[in-house]
Parts: C-alpha cells; structure tokens; sequence
C-alpha cells in the first residue's frame, strides 16, 4: 500500500509548508435540523433555500423519532438555510418497476425485496442555474409530476417562504437512457454524466450537454468508457471536468480524471495522471484556485486531491484512507465526507483508527486547508454512523455515512445514510454553524483515587475527546473546591493517555470524594465524572506508576501541586 502511494503520488511531506487558513472553521455541534426517512445524495444552497434529493419519501422534524411527525416529500425537499424551517417545495418522481429476474436490484434505490421488483426515482445531483433562478436535478426517474421527464428536471428556485416552485414546461429533456449521476451547469448549456449511452435520441457515451433554456441536445461530443460520477466547471467556465470510473475519456487512455471543452467536448491538457486503477472520483468543488477532487478506492487512495483545471497540475493530495463521497468549499477551507480511518501521512491527521482494531472508529466528517502545495487537515472532528446498523451490508449502498454537502458561508449542511451525529439519533440530514457554541468535551470516567502518604491521595484519570478543540484545561474537585486545573490531550486518538495529581497536606482518617471535568478553550464546559472516594493515610501505599508520555515531563511533575497554591506559576501553559 505504502509503496504504491509513494509511486503514484509526490512525498506527502514537501519541504514547503502545507497551507494555512483564514476561514474560521465550523463548530462540532450539530444543530436542530429537519431529517429524512432515506438515504440523502444531494444537496445545495441557492438564495438562503437549502435544497436536498435522495431517495426518501418524507421529512421529520428535529428529534422526531423515525416514522412520526413525518410530513410527505417524494425524493425532493427544501428548507430555509437561516432558520432551518421546511418549505413547501414538493413534487412527485416516478420510475418504472423491475423484476430481479430483469436486473440485479440497485440498493440506493427503493427495493421490495419480498416481491422481488425495485424502482428508481432517486435524485443524485441538484444544481443551480449560474444566476440562481433555475435549479436542475438529475437522477433515475423517468416522470415528474405525471410528465415524462427522463433522468433530468428543472424548477423554479423557491424565492418565498409559501411558494411551491413549479416543474419547468420548457426544459423537456428526453430519450436518456440510464442512469444521470453528474451535473454542472452553465449560462447556456447544462452538462450530464452517467451511466447512458443514449440522449434525445442521439448516441451519447455517459457525456452530454442539454440547452439549459429547452432540454435539447446539444453537438457536445466528449465520451467516456465507464460511469462519470462528477462534472464541474472551472471558475472561467473555460474547462468542464470530469470525474468517474472511466479508463478512456474521448478514446485517449485517461483513468477517472480529465477535462474537455465545454462547447465541443474535445479533450484539454491534462498533467496528472496519478489517479491509481483501483481508486476513482466521486466528488468535485471548484473556485478560483483549483478545482478539489474527492476519491473512492479499493485498498489504495480514498482522499482528496487538489488540480488546476486549465492544466491538469497537481497542486496538493492528501493521502487519507477510507473512502470520501462529498465535498463542500467554505471560503479557504475544504470540507469533506468520508468514513476516513487513517490519515497519518497528512498534516493534522490521525493514526490508523480501524482496521485490525477492536474498536473501530471512524472520522466521516473532516475539513481541511486548500491553498499552498500541500494541505493541513484542520481540528474538527463531529461524525456520523454509517448507516442503519440492522440493515446488512447487502441491503445498503454501502454504510459510509455522508453522501453530499454544501456550504453558504453561514452554514454547512450534510446529507447522507447515517441515522446518527456525534452519537445523537438524527437521520439523513444534518447541519453545522460557525456561531453555535463549540462542542463540549466528553464526560472522564471515573477517576481512581489511592493514598501517597499519611496526608496525601493521588487522583488518576484518562483523557477525554473533544471534537473542535485538541487541547482541553481538565479540573479536579475536591468536594466542591478545585483543587487542580492543567491542560493536556482532547483527541480523539489519545483518549487512552493516563494523568495524575497529588492532593497533599490531608488530614490523616478523613473521607475525600473527588470527580474530574473538562473545559475546552471556548469556556465550554463538559460533564463532571462520577465520584471516586478516598480514605486519606488509611493505607500508604505509593501510587501506581504510570508509563511516560509527553505530558509527563519534568514540568508537568512540577505541576502536580494543588492549583491553588501553584496557579500563578504556570498559570500560562
């Protein structure tokens, strides 16, 4: 695996520094949001309305357990991005139905496996139209609202808290012939990618460009060999990238990751080649630096990767594990989905969290920085399961969690399968602010307590996690006074770190009750730890040593006195 990468990717650590931001990243506090009762595959945000598609056929309100409270929306729903409220946007996609034996049943889409059929009305890509008042969805279905519309739709954007946006008559795509996976849309014209071989009735291979006014086909002539999973077109709208698990793009050997123009699809320069045959790209996000590239692999690249689009340059990659569907921009900073597991080659990252491990863990929401030759993955850490646990492997598309994301500055907003954030039941939909209050620290467990002498216990306690802070300030209590205050490790990663403090100058024969908690660098204060008793002088025996690690220095050792005797001297760590 090491090896591979080391070939196929430059040194992950270059001797220029990765790049810094100025965007300040997003809280790990989930915020009330509506849910799903599916899976979410897109989302976006045009002019304050958050629009959502999947394969669901009702929305709930925040902390509306599954099946209540549900108000109906069949694959297509909208929000108000400020207040979080439902909108009235609501339309009805439909597919044909078909029989196992006609073909293997697809499980991102709505499967009766006791009478063996399934139908697709998924939507998998929503897009704005460059000026905001159009929004276009691509999927599986084949009619809207009762009117035949093949795998692509459009809508009016919901400008007013009452309205319900209607299907655009003009925009009458037709004769796609499977599946459409990936959008991106221009002032005139409004690019597809997928799994057809067909559109309008014309000979497409999985690339096509529609009118964005009519629906109709355009001379656009760029073709790929397998699946295109994502198009987005670069700042200048000069290059139209294209992003799958394709090996030839216009006939030229070129694995998951190229660019063609926009009005003929002819193929543009394109530098980098380094995308391994075993990864493909599921994701894209563009501004004027770059356009960032998110991957699948198996046993190889899972990360992210950021490439100019006029020459297909690399300008940084990162080389964590574990497979990432989404990505959202948010000013300098790159968010991404994931169910990432190890990102110990890139700066900021973790160490493999799950494989061979007993307790796997998971890291599915990350953010990292984008400018610079290299990138540095940001400390912000929330996460999601990866699906319904009942449901096996072999009725779920995969238990990866997020699925799509999208940001206005303000927010950021998470679609997916997962039915639980930061441990908390929330199902398919989910959001984060940058003025919420930060995550608080977890609860310590119970500390142990045991004598140091005729006048003295030492109190010993694991670290806690904290999801938007790495370093926490831990508090001792001795009944209700603290007794002790130093800062040490929140990661996640390291909550296996062991710390102690001597409580001296104790009457021998007296019952002490000690508990812990920590405080992150917001003042946001964490839950207390149960309480642990202590008889003082009642035995003398010494402390349990514990291992060395890199808070147990000399210094530390000098901390381990009462905090309000030594405060003022180190009171600055």
């Amino acid at each position: 695996m090491l090896a591979l990468l080391a070939a196929v990717f430059p040194s992950a650590h270059p001797a220029t520094a990765a790049g810094t931001a100025t965007t300040k990243v997003f809280t790990a506090d989930a915020q009330p949001t509506w849910q799903t009762n599916g899976t979410v595959w897109a989302v976006t945000i045009v002019h304050g309305v958050v629009y959502i598609g999947g394969n669901f056929s009702a929305v709930r309100p925040p902390g509306a357990a599954p099946g209540t409270r549900e108000e109906p929306r069949d694959s297509l729903a909208a929000f108000d991005a400020r207040t979080g409220d439902l909108l009235p946007l609501s339309h009805t996609f439909s597919s044909p139905r078909y029989a196992f034996s006609v073909s293997k049943p697809d499980v991102s889409c709505d499967v009766d496996w006791d009478a063996q059929y399934y139908s697709c009305d998924t939507i998998y890509r929503i897009k704005a139209s460059p000026d905001g008042s159009k929004i276009y969805v691509s999927g599986d279905f084949t009619s809207v609202d009762g009117l035949p519309r093949t795998k692509v739709a459009a809508f009016g954007t919901a400008g007013a808290a009452t309205s319900n946006p209607a299907l655009d008559r003009t925009f009458a795509p037709s004769g796609i012939n499977s599946r459409v996976r990936a959008l991106a849309v221009g002032p005139d014209s409004v690019y597809i990618g997928g799994l057809f071989v067909q559109a309008g009735g014309q000979p497409r291979q999985r690339l096509a460009a529609l009118s964005a006014r009519t629906g109709v086909v355009l001379p656009f002539a760029a073709r790929a060999d397998a699946e295109v999973l994502a198009l987005s077109l670069s700042a200048d709208r000069s290059r139209l990238v294209v992003g799958g698990n394709y090996d030839t793009l216009n006939g030229v050997a070129q694995h998951a990751l190229g660019a063609v123009d926009p009005a003929t699809g002819a193929s543009t320069a394109w530098a980098w080649r380094g995308v391994p045959r075993t990864s493909y790209i599921t994701d894209m996000a563009v501004d004027s630096n770059a356009v960032y590239v998110s991957s699948n692999g198996e046993g190889t690249w899972d990360g992210r990767a950021a490439v100019d689009p006029q020459t297909g340059v690399l300008k940084w990659f990162d080389s964590c594990l574990g497979a990432t569907w989404a990505l959202a921009l948010h000013g300098d900073l790159l968010y991404s989905g994931s169910h990432a597991h190890n990102c110990n080659d890139t700066a900021g990252g973790f160490p493999e969290q799950a494989t061979d491990l007993p307790e796997p863990r998971y890291y599915r929401l990350m953010a990292q920085t984008t400018r610079g030759s290299s990138t540095s993955i940001q400390y912000w850490f929330p996460s999601t399961n990866g699906g319904d646990p009942n449901i096996p492997a072999t009725r779920s598309p995969s238990k990866l969690g997020p699925r799509a994301m999208a940001s206005d500055g303000r927010s950021l907003w998470v679609g997916g399968q997962f039915t639980t954030v930061n441990d908390v039941p929330q199902q398919g939909l989910t959001r984060f602010t940058t003025t919420s209050t930060s995550k608080a620290p977890s609860t310590p467990a119970a500390p142990t307590v045991s004598n140091s002498g005729a006048d003295a216990v030492t109190v010993t306690w694991r670290g806690v996690e904290d999801l938007d802070d790495p370093v926490v300030t831990y508090e001792i209590y001795r009944g209700s006074a603290m007794v002790y205050r130093g800062r040490a490790s929140a990661r996640p990663w390291e909550t296996s770190k062991s710390y102690q403090f001597t409580d001296r100058g104790l009457t021998a024969g007296t019952s002490v009750q000690y508990r812990v908690r920590a405080v992150d660098g917001r003042n946001t204060a964490g839950a207390f730890s149960p309480i642990a008793t202590a008889t003082v002088g009642r035995s003398a025996e010494p402390a349990e040593t514990w291992p060395q690690d890199q808070w147990e220095d000399a210094t530390w050792q000098q901390r381990r006195t009462p905090w309000d005797q030594d405060w003022p001297r180190w009171g600055g760590w």
